[in-house]
């Protein structure tokens, strides 16, 4: 009985409002800031994502709201080693390591920007692969429907004599 008295006394203090309030969690620090314009501006993001100033190479400003993020090279989680020791093996990715913009792409159950140096045929021989398979199956099925029937052929109904009508309604209504 003193438990429904403990939680309203708490939601008449707002105690539970108050501790909802101090574990709001931020993600101002992680957003890209505006397109750097003057040469300080690009050395204050390279220091940002802790790149030197040469590597530093922002997105184009073309309205799509990259910001002042880096333009990093297209590598793909699969793309990366798996014998090095990361920090976090399962995503091949280190503790503080910037991510690539469209990082949420390239994940290992996901495509990989790569997939044609490590592919072990080129697309042409896949495709081709692939239709042949489908038709090459599809044609063995159509033409073994007539070479092997499954089926008897269909007899004529054999009646016991075929002079004896054999329904019992009368031949008036027809």
């Amino acid at each position: 009985m003193s438990l429904p008295r403990a939680v309203i006394g708490m939601l008449r203090s707002k105690t539970i409002y108050s501790i909802s309030i101090r574990k709001v969690v931020s993600h101002e620090p992680w957003k890209p800031g505006p397109y750097p314009k003057t040469e300080e501006e690009r050395v204050a993001a390279a220091k940002k994502y802790g790149l030197l100033p040469e590597e530093y190479e922002p997105y184009p400003d073309d309205g799509l709201g990259a910001g002042d993020y880096p333009k990093l090279p297209d590598i793909g989680q699969d793309s990366k080693s798996e014998y090095y020791p990361w920090d976090c093996p399962e995503h091949n990715r280190n503790f503080g390591e910037i991510m690539h913009l469209r990082s949420d792409l390239w994940g290992s159950d996901k495509g990989d920007p790569n997939y044609k140096e490590k592919a072990r045929f080129p697309d042409w021989q896949r495709v081709s692969a692939l239709f042949i398979a489908i038709f090459g199956l599809g044609g063995l099925m159509y033409s073994g429907d007539f070479l092997c029937k499954r089926y008897a052929k269909y007899m004529p109904k054999q009646w016991p004599q075929d002079e004896l009508k054999h329904y019992t309604y009368s031949d008036k209504y027809f």
